[in-house]
C-alpha cells in the first residue's frame, strides 16, 4: 500500500501513536498517579471541570485529543522530511518532550483546559505518555515512508 499523500501518512501514524499515549494515561489514571486522563483534559477545553467525567464530554475529549495526535503526525512528517528520518525513535522522543512542554504544559500555565492538576506527580507522570506518543508516531512514521519508497523503487 503506497502514501503518497503526506497529511494521510502522517494522520495515520498520529492516530497510531495516539492509541499508546491513551492506554498509558488511563493505567496511571488507575493507579491514581493522575486524576483525569487525555479524554478529560480535553474535554476541559469544552466543558466545566465538574462535568468533564461525563461520557459525552469525554468522547468529545478524545475525538479532540486524537484529532491533535493526527495534526502531530503530519508535522512529524514535514520534520522528516525537512531533517532527514535518521534516528526516527530519537526524534520522537524528542518530539514528544518537546509537545509536553508546549502543548501540554502552555495550555495548562495557561488554563486553556478548565481541568487543573494541581499536584506535581502527574505533571511528572504525562510526560512518560508524551515520549511514548511521539516515539512510536515517529517510528510508524518512518515505517511507512520507508515501505512507500520500496513499494515505488
Amino acid at each position: 500500500m503506497i502514501l503518497k499523500d503526506s497529511a494521510v501518512t502522517g494522520a495515520i501514524a498520529g492516530l497510531i501513536g495516539n492509541i499508546p499515549k491513551t492506554v498509558i494515561t488511563n493505567l496511571f489514571q488507575s493507579l491514581g498517579w493522575t486524576r483525569y486522563n487525555f479524554g478529560q483534559i480535553s474535554a476541559g477545553y469544552f466543558v466545566k471541570e465538574e462535568v468533564v467525567s461525563n461520557s459525552i464530554a469525554v468522547v468529545t475529549g478524545y475525538i479532540a485529543d486524537y484529532i491533535l495526535a493526527m495534526l502531530l503526525g503530519v508535522v512529524i512528517v514535514y520534520l522528516f522530511r525537512i531533517m532527514g528520518n535518521d534516528y526516527p525513535v530519537f526524534k520522537g522522543l524528542l518530539f514528544g518532550g518537546v509537545s509536553y512542554i508546549f502543548l501540554y504544559g502552555v495550555a495548562m500555565a495557561l488554563n486553556f483546559t478548565r481541568v487543573s492538576l494541581l499536584t506535581p506527580l502527574p505533571n511528572l507522570v504525562l510526560l512518560v505518555p508524551h515520549v511514548v506518543f511521539g516515539a512510536t508516531t515517529a517510528w510508524v512514521v518512518n515505517y511507512l515512508m520507508a515501505k512507500n519508497t520500496l513499494e515505488e523503487g
